[in-house]
């Protein structure tokens, strides 16, 4: 829904200044707000966390299980998977969305003597076997046999055994003592072979398993500890399911989660969480997938899986363990099921037999929801649970995408829906084009991990989305390379793009969410772990904030500024002139006076970008009229695409649209070469689009269409291009006498700006982001019936916008709260540099 501001609101605002205090800086913008403007109702709920086990997110971290590896099963193949020359090789079948084969493979190492996590000392054989199976999920053990006394069996934890000083833990294990007559002694000692903890057991019933249980006491402090057995005599034992439990967990549930971590998702105060992922969902391979029912009970008898990420995951934090999460939280649960396809990206194998994945999700929705007297609502009591959780979303897929996987949503879509019309069913294909082919879908889920430059330049994407058809989830989305207050604030002028356009998009979430630093599989993740402490990066504190100050709706909101145009520059074109190529280049002003004319571009100077950030990308080159400069007239000139890139390409075999070199056309620039907008043509995947981006410093790519807009493109054909500049913003393009686009652009000031209402506090919520190095004075006009002068200012900012919160130094980079005193009808506020601030103004509508 767009906001139509009138020309009242703009007289408010110029006037705004003069009514303000006299002795601040000039304003340098004004913003009117209307409450009268009602604009889209935001969703409560609308901002989330989503859980995927990558970076030791879980086991590691906010799973609070101290023993890594505890169930000897880490060397064990990825479900499906059989091992050839050092990999774990995955079946030989097509891929769903290519018919492609990927032969997907990962490198392994099948020895069981390489134990994570585990040492043997002392004089002893052993190994990792399944002679004496202590349970179907755990088939493995820990076979010792020992020669003389003093063997010690220890586990090094995850990058240590954490205790501290006076609080409790819950020790279990498991020992089937073959042949062996003493006693052992479980003990945790610090990184010096200090005791920190024991107790001395008593070894019963030869052959067979035995539980063994006690509760531990820190006797002192020591983040880095191992856990010990040590056998006091000879013989042979079989050890399995070794485990240490903090009892000071979230809630204190048992088989729960680390306090501090939960902690810190819980202070984001999420409307709901997503679980499992992620691509682990999916699998490497359709047999690797995750499987709920394997998650539940009792934590020995769950099978451990290898994820993708790269190591075993215990599913200690299964599905019980979601919703009850979900429940401490206050959130809605949002379940992602596998629907008979692996991640298309790694193997991309399927199944066609649909009915025990539907099957699976339908007692999936009945262990959350279903009554008592059910199968699996029975097994939730037994768990500790007999009312129902609250889980409002399924998720059909993760990142699944393509016509096949189109035509596979609508099949269950139609099934499940007419069985749970009160579950929300998301389909994970994004903005593209095929999307056309569901027939009817809940929600869409589109995924952006981009550089900063495209969340800047992309805040008003949302405005100009379809209404009608679907509701949006961004249910993944990072600025990729920043992990920095850069990106911090790219992402939140992102984000108040998503609540502006409440009507639509409902829900978001950050992704990843949590990493152990000692262990990172991805490079920008919200949350830092480790045994000593838990801290959340500036990105944190910009989920949060948006967290905490959720309107009920947004109201009339414009923010002015007085800009140059962003046309005004260099021209020229981009690429190697192999994968495209350009002839009779015309430039002519708006008087109709020849600038420049070249039938080869011949007297263009080329400039070589910077390194491109990814492999499958090309480093940006341009020739540039140094110069010519043009804001206002056209440019005319021939371009066509040599080769197609589409078809067979390495992207297209690997499950990914290709990234082709297009024909581009180069507009604004500095004699740098180093900020200039970019008219590209050429293919997407299957499809040709036009589009616009923007390079800013050297780095680009940030289209301000991404999906463009669609042109029949042929490769090896010449087609000839005009473009009209109109010399303060908009751009129109005609391609062989017929126009074909028209997009208006604006300098990037980094300036961004929503206001809402809050019916339950009575306020009025005006959110702004000031992206630079210098401060911002705005004059504000608010338009109410009556407004309260002292008022609420939540300030997150730094020093410099490549700072970053670290453990030295976790809230560096925090929201600070501060009382103001001069809100009025009219009023000015100065924002502070590369900052992101939230007023909250009493006011009456």
């Amino acid at each position: 829904m767009k906001l139509n501001l009138t020309k009242t609101l703009w007289a408010l605002a110029a006037t705004a200044g003069l009514a303000s205090c006299a002795t601040g800086p000039a304003p340098q913008a004004q913003m009117a707000v209307d409450l009268a403007q009602r604009g889209a109702d935001v969703n409560p709920t609308m901002y989330g966390i989503f859980f995927e086990e990558i970076n030791h997110s879980g086991d590691g971290s906010l799973y609070a299980e101290m023993i890594c590896n505890r169930n000897f099963e880490e060397h064990v193949l990825p479900s499906g998977m059989t091992y050839k020359d050092g990999y774990a090789v995955a079946p030989h079948s097509p891929n769903y969305n290519t018919g492609l084969y990927n032969d997907w493979k990962v490198q392994w190492n099948p020895d069981s003597l390489k134990m994570v996590a585990w040492n043997v000392k002392g004089e002893a054989t052993y190994d990792v076997v399944r002679e004496r199976p202590l349970h179907p999920n755990t088939p493995h053990a820990m076979k010792l046999v020992m020669k003389s006394p003093g063997v010690v069996l220890q586990n090094g934890g995850y990058w240590g055994v954490p205790m501290r000083e006076g609080e409790k833990y819950d020790l279990r294990f498991y020992v089937n003592a073959a042949s062996y007559a003493g006693s052992l002694k479980a003990v945790v000692r610090s990184a010096s072979g200090q005791e920190l903890a024991q107790q001395t057991f008593e070894v019963k019933q030869p052959g067979q398993w035995q539980e063994y249980t006690a509760q531990l006491t820190a006797t002192a402090t020591d983040l880095k500890g191992t856990f010990n057995l040590e056998f006091d005599a000879p013989g042979t034992v079989y050890v399995d399911y070794v485990s240490l439990f903090p009892q000071n967990t979230f809630n204190g549930h048992k088989n729960g989660m680390r306090a501090d971590v939960a902690q810190m998702l819980a202070d984001l105060k999420p409307g709901f969480i997503r679980w499992p992922g992620g691509c682990i969902a999916e699998g490497a391979t359709l047999e690797n997938r995750v499987r709920w029912k394997e998650t539940i009970g009792d934590p020995m008898t769950r099978r451990s899986e290898w994820v993708l990420w790269n190591y075993h995951c215990t599913w200690g934090f299964g599905y019980h363990e979601f919703l009850q999460l979900c429940e401490d939280f206050g959130a809605e649960g949002m379940f992602v099921a596998n629907v008979g396809l692996s991640c298309d990206l790694r193997n991309g194998d399927f199944t066609t037999d649909l009915e025990p994945f539907i099957q699976d999700i339908r007692d999936a929705i009945e262990y959350a929801k279903g009554d008592v007297t059910t199968k699996w609502g029975k097994l939730r009591a037994e768990a500790g649970h007999p009312e129902p959780f609250n889980l409002k979303y399924v998720e059909l897929g993760n990142e699944q995408v393509g016509d096949y996987y189109a035509d596979r949503y609508n099949y269950l879509y139609n099934i499940l829906k007419a069985e749970y019309p009160e579950i929300t069913f998301i389909s994970t294909l994004g903005l593209g084009k095929s999307l056309e082919r569901l027939k009817q879908v809940d929600m869409i889920d589109p995924h952006w991990y981009v550089n900063p430059l495209f969340f800047y330049e992309n805040h008003h994407f949302f405005d100009n989305v379809e209404r009608g058809k679907f509701d949006i989830y961004v249910g993944e989305f990072a600025a990729i390379s920043a992990a920095n207050m850069d990106g911090a604030l790219s992402e939140a002028a992102f984000m108040l793009g998503m609540e502006r356009n409440g009507d639509i998009v409902k829900l978001s979430s950050y992704a990843p969410l949590i990493e152990n630093n000692n262990r990172r599989d991805w490079p920008t993740n919200l949350i830092w772990v480790n045994n000593e402490t838990v801290m959340g990066r500036a990105s944190y504190y910009s989920q949060q904030m948006f967290g905490l100050n959720v309107p009920t709706y947004n109201v009339g909101a414009q923010l002015q500024e007085n800009l140059p145009s962003a046309l005004n520059g260099m021209i020229g074109v981009a690429g190697d002139n192999v994968a495209e190529q350009y002839r009779n280049l015309k430039v002519t002003d708006a008087q109709g006076t020849v600038l420049f004319e070249s039938a080869d571009l011949s007297g263009l100077k080329k400039i070589v970008g910077k390194p491109a950030a990814r492999p499958w990308m090309t480093s940006p080159t341009a020739n540039l009229a140094e110069a010519l400069t043009i804001s206002q007239g056209t440019i005319e000139l021939e371009m066509r695409a040599v080769r197609d890139f589409t078809e067979g390409s390495q992207f297209v075999a690997q499950g990914r649209d290709s990234i082709n070199i297009y024909p581009s056309l180069i507009i604004g620039s500095d004699k740098a070469g180093q900020n200039f907008f970019t008219l590209n043509m050429g293919s997407r995947g299957q499809q040709s689009v036009i589009n616009i981006s923007r390079t800013v410093n050297g780095e680009g790519g940030a289209n301000r269409d991404p999906q463009g807009t669609p042109f029949d493109m042929q490769a090896g054909q010449w087609y000839k291009v005009r473009v009209q500049l109109d010399g303060v913003s908009t751009l129109t393009c005609s391609i062989d006498g017929e126009e074909v686009f028209k997009q208006s652009v604006s300098p990037l000031s980094k300036h961004y700006a929503i206001a809402g209402y809050d019916e339950a506090t009575g306020e009025t919520i005006i959110k702004m982001i000031n992206a630079n190095p210098e401060p911002f004075t705005v004059a504000f006009s608010l338009a109410a019936s009556s407004v309260e002068k002292v008022g609420k200012v939540i300030t997150l900012a730094a020093a410099d916008i490549k700072d970053e919160n670290s453990f030295a130094e976790p809230r560096k980079i925090a929201p600070v709260e501060t009382q103001f005193n001069s809100f009025g009808s009219s009023f000015n506020y100065t924002f502070e540099p590369n900052s992101f601030t939230i007023l909250r103004i009493k006011s009456k509508k």
